[in-house]
């Protein structure tokens, strides 16, 4: 069955720099943070909807960050206690997607630099872990809001580490791709120890996308997407080839008005796990991670 996504005429990408002080000029404090490679982008859209600074006391901010998570408990803790709310919003044409949400968090992580404070990315309700680079969009860099979960369900998973179905713990969902005028994805009842390759497989649907969203309108899809190494590659921003086996298809099935679910083909004559350990290039089983200008594992 074909998939329709249909893609708005605009999208709104939203972060908050927590911090215990804020500036008295936003708008000049914004400039100065952001000299360096973005700030020509930023002077341009500045006072724009492309790029809207407000600050507000955490006590009549409009930005709840009581629910906001961190790798890192303390990033957290500290967004909740921080006495400033600096949000930072872009309002976009889709034409101007991803590089314009990619300039909105380049000046939002300046600033909160600037101020010795916390970015938190609104979309993903996430601490961000790591500074965008400033010479391009690469969607590796924490746009997704996906990451592995505790390993083998935080201890509670009785399954064998050998068994390939063995239990179907792991359910994996991106948060933040609205903002590229896509629908955001998941896979569900994944067995733990294929939890990595069902992350990458995810990562690699999100980028295969991920060009999409930059037409408004509606799009008519084949259900079957075939995806490639060179979508993989792009996820992380190389150009290198991370596998050599053939592209692999997936099949896409709508779960919700705004979500797809990631599936194995429909003639796969097996389980999901079966497709997992089966079907994929070994490489996606243990590719965590790839950091810029880094080599590929082999």
């Amino acid at each position: 069955m074909p998939i329709t996504i249909t893609v708005p005429e605009e999208t709104t990408a939203r972060f908050v720099v927590a911090a215990d002080r804020t500036p008295g000029d936003v708008a000049t404090a914004v400039r100065q943070a952001s000299a360096g490679g973005l700030d020509a982008a930023v002077t341009e859209r500045l006072g724009t909807p492309a790029l809207m600074v407000t600050a507000h006391g955490a006590a009549t901010s409009p930005w709840n960050l009581s629910r906001v998570t961190s790798t890192d408990g303390d990033d957290a803790e500290r967004a909740l206690r921080a006495a400033w709310h600096v949000g930072v919003t872009s309002v976009l044409p889709v034409s101007d997607l991803p590089h314009g949400p990619h300039i909105a968090r380049g000046a939002a992580e300046a600033l909160a630099e600037s101020l010795g404070g916390i970015t938190v990315d609104l979309d993903t309700n996430q601490v961000l872990p790591s500074t965008s680079r400033p010479d391009g969009f690469v969607l590796a860099d924490d746009w997704t809001g996906t990451a592995l979960p505790p390993y083998r369900n935080d201890g509670r998973c009785t399954a064998g580490e050998d068994e390939i179905d063995g239990c179907s713990c792991v359910g994996l969902a991106t948060r933040g791709l609205r903002r590229f005028g896509l629908p955001d994805l998941e896979i569900t009842g994944v067995a733990c120890p294929h939890d990595l390759a069902a992350l990458n497989i995810l990562r690699t649907t999100a980028q295969r996308l991920l060009p999409l969203g930059r037409h408004q309108g509606e799009h008519i899809l084949h259900s079957e997407l075939v995806l490639t190494s060179a979508d993989f590659s792009a996820f992380w921003g190389i150009r290198e080839q991370i596998w050599d086996d053939g592209p692999v298809p997936v099949r896409l099935v709508r779960t919700g008005p705004r979500r797809l679910a990631v599936r194995a083909p429909e003639d796969f004559p097996g389980t999901l796990n079966e497709w997992l350990w089966d079907e994929l290039p070994p490489v996606l089983h243990h590719f965590l991670r790839c950091e810029p200008g880094g080599a590929v594992p082999d």
